[in-house]
Order: structure tokens, then sequence, then C-alpha cells
């Protein structure tokens, strides 16, 4: 939508922050990228995910494993 404007005349519901996106766009001041689907880590925040994939975006995220440092209740005891 940001780069393509030839949808305008159907993307008039949209608030005014993504045109204000399409406006920095056109201007150069941000490049937007195609990030796949698959490595959206926001999805983590959004989504019921699987195991394997909950891991890969948290450790993205910079998101420790507490069960790895100890458990959370005996940190609360001491």
């Amino acid at each position: 939508m940001a780069k393509n404007p030839a949808f305008h005349g159907r993307i008039k519901h949209i608030e005014i922050h993504f045109h204000f996106i399409h406006e920095l766009v056109e201007k150069g001041e941000i490049i937007v990228k195609f990030c796949n689907i698959e490595l959206q880590a926001t999805d983590i925040f959004t989504k019921a995910l699987p195991c394997q994939k909950h891991n890969y975006f948290r450790s993205l995220l910079g998101v420790c494993n507490f069960e790895s440092r100890g458990s959370v209740g005996r940190m609360i005891q001491n």
C-alpha cells in the first residue's frame, strides 16, 4: 500500500497514520521492506504459536527462559 498508490481509491477508509507512512515513503525518508509472514516476530504477542516457533521468536526478541535460571518461586523466597 505504501509503495503502490494505485490502490488509493479503495483505501480511503484507512486511518491517517497509514497515509503518513505513505508520504514518508514518497519523500524517501523511510524504506519499506517485505517481511515473510513466517518471520513476523510480533506474532508472539498476538497469536497462539507452536512451541518451536514461540521459542524462536522469543530468542529473536532477546527474552530469556525463566526455567533455565531457576524457579520464579525460589527467587521470590530469597
